[in-house]
C-alpha cells in the first residue's frame, strides 16, 4: 500500500477545532483528519503567488535559451 501525503493549509482556528475534537473522541489528529476527508472537507483555497515564484521566473527568462552541446565531443 503506497501513503500519499497532502500538505493542508489550515487557519489556527480549525487546528484547534480539529486537536479538540480528537482530545474528545479519543483519537488521533490524523484519524480525525481521515474521517473529515472522507466526509468532504471543502476545497482548500490556491496558495496565494509569491514574489518569489515571479522572481524565479524572471530570472529564468533572462538566462536565455539553454546552450547547444555537442555531445559527440564529450
Amino acid at each position: 500500500m503506497k501513503t500519499v501525503t497532502y500538505p493542508l493549509r489550515l487557519d489556527k482556528r480549525t487546528m484547534q477545532r480539529i486537536e479538540l475534537e480528537a482530545k474528545r473522541r479519543r483519537k488521533s489528529m490524523a484519524d480525525v483528519f481521515r474521517e473529515v476527508i472522507g466526509l468532504g472537507l471543502p476545497a482548500l483555497p490556491p496558495t496565494p503567488e509569491s514574489s518569489m515564484d515571479s522572481l524565479i521566473a524572471d530570472t529564468w527568462e533572462k538566462l536565455g535559451p539553454a546552450p547547444d552541446i555537442d555531445y559527440g565531443k564529450l
